[in-house]
């Protein structure tokens, strides 16, 4: 075999396999074969979907992507079924309950919670509703304690109670707003003023004489203890020496105050 037959055979050879591999890509490209699935062409090879849109055939809708539920807390339902109606969501009102942080008709709950893929175009929601009213307690005279959990299981709040001097027992409620009786919204605010004993300023009698310290004292709404009687060389008769306690301690109602007075003569 001589080298220009060799050279026919690989010529002959080359030219048979270039026309398998290219020939049904040349055949596409011109029209007369329908595209087939992608071979090892490389980039160049059209896609299926755009062989079919060159040939006018109908091709297969683009997947519609996910919808994840959005968030509807805060909102009416009117304004969530308005805002989201170009989406194909359907916002279903599912029921109420009373939350006292929200405003009556806005949405407090929704199911899917938001963030959560949609497995269909339905939201169902809960709405808040406004509390009834309700009756205040009448807690006057109980313990402050009792009286903030009766208050308080009604379903309404107690902020810290306000203290207040009386004669009443100490650490009983003396006053409250709004009173007993009375009906407002749980949770409303119902406020306490609480007893405790009062404070008197002990008044200074000493340097004085004993009726004149006497009716001081009185009036002060102190009283007159015991009365030492000692001698003095120098005052006279019922002159108050000494006090006890001291002016200006603070005393409840009704103390005593001890007394050293000069003895008669």
């Amino acid at each position: 075999m001589n080298d220009s037959f060799k050279m026919f055979l690989i010529a002959l050879v080359t030219a048979v396999a270039t026309q398998l591999l290219l020939g049904p890509y040349i055949l596409q490209l011109q029209g007369l074969l329908p595209a087939g699935p992608a071979g090892p062409a490389g980039p160049t090879a059209p896609s299926d979907r755009a062989t079919k849109l060159e040939q006018g055939l109908p091709t297969a809708p683009a997947p519609t992507p996910k919808l994840n539920a959005p968030n509807l807390e805060g909102m009416s339902v009117e304004a969530a079924r308005e805002r989201w109606r170009d989406k194909g969501l359907v916002i279903i009102e599912d029921g109420e309950k009373v939350d006292s942080g929200a405003e009556p008709g806005s949405i407090i709950e929704q199911r899917p919670a938001a963030g959560s893929p949609l497995a269909s175009k339905e939201i169902r929601v809960t709405v808040a509703k406004e509390a009834p009213d309700a009756e205040i307690p009448d807690v006057i005279g109980k313990p402050v304690a009792d009286a903030r959990l009766v208050l308080q299981d009604a379903g309404f709040e107690v902020p810290e109670p306000t203290i207040e001097p009386s004669r009443e027992a100490p650490g009983t409620v003396i006053r409250q707003l709004p009173a007993g009786g009375e009906r407002a919204k749980a949770p409303s605010i119902v406020r306490i003023v609480v007893a405790e004993s009062p404070s008197i300023e002990v008044p200074k009698v000493a340097g004085t004489y004993l009726g004149k310290a006497r009716k001081t004292l009185e009036k002060a709404g102190l009283t007159v203890g015991t009365i030492r009687r000692v001698e003095h060389e120098e005052r006279g008769q019922d002159y108050v020496l000494r006090q006890d306690p001291q002016p200006g301690a603070s005393v409840p109602p009704g103390t005593e105050v001890e007394l050293t007075v000069v003895a008669p003569n």
